[in-house]
């Protein structure tokens, strides 16, 4: 096993990115392990530039006065080349945004309380005031994070994301055994689509880390693991 999937499916038709999500066999918290990921990658290593993640809805933005700079916040958008964005999960959803005719993109650090303050559309209305962005040409992926396979969360919890999901046929968790299990990869489809980004243009890898948590860091599975999975997103 490598030490990372290349999303090959987007990295191929749009040839001016670069779109990674690392495994278990590295901790993208770990400096040498980020060296060595952005060598095996051809990535900007000096150019390197990631959030302190508290969970919040802050989109930091990277330009060239601020490369490298470690903020608050949950998202990162910019259109720099040779600049490449990293965000750490280990359960919580990794959502990268992709502006395929303007050239700017976005990485998001999505757990549940991200996304119940729609974080992605908060990076998405930065890409438009900014890259004059149109969310129709927004190519998204969903990176590996839990799935409402595993997600157990409380009756409460589901019921505060009623507040924002409304009118919505498809359902956003599951109820099994008296349990209820949240699915944080389809509220986020759900406030991408509200954006105006197409569902075609959302790709989800559909891997749970939580079933997969010989292949992925997971957070609940491996006890409250310090170790992160990086997705790591940068313009040639």
């Amino acid at each position: 096993m490598t030490n990372y999937i290349n999303f090959k499916h987007i990295n191929e038709k749009y040839n001016f990115i670069k779109l990674a999500f690392t495994n278990i066999n590295v901790d993208m918290k770990n400096k040498d392990d980020r060296k060595s990921i952005c060598k095996d990658l051809d990535l900007n290593y000096n150019n390197l530039t990631y959030n302190n993640q508290t969970h919040s809805d802050i989109v930091n933005v990277v330009n060239n006065d601020n490369i490298g700079e470690v903020k608050d916040g949950d998202a990162l958008v910019t259109n720099l080349t040779k600049t490449p964005l990293l965000i750490f999960v280990a359960d919580c959803v990794p959502v990268a945004l992709i502006d395929t005719k303007n050239k700017a993109i976005a990485l998001c650090h999505a757990g549940w309380r991200g996304t119940y303050s729609k974080i992605t559309k908060n990076a998405i209305d930065k890409m438009i005031k900014l890259y004059n962005t149109n969310p129709e040409d927004i190519v998204c992926a969903i990176g590996p994070s839990i799935g409402s396979c595993c997600y157990e969360v409380s009756k409460d919890l589901i019921e505060k994301f009623n507040t924002i999901i409304t009118n919505k046929e498809e359902k956003f968790y599951i109820i099994r055994e008296d349990k209820y299990y949240l699915d944080l990869w389809k509220v986020n489809e759900l406030i991408l689509q509200e954006c105006g980004i197409k569902k075609e243009n959302i790709t989800n890898l559909n891997i749970c880390t939580s079933c997969n948590s010989d292949k992925f860091h997971s957070y609940r599975k491996h006890n409250q693991t310090p170790k992160r999975i990086g997705t790591i997103l940068q313009i040639k």
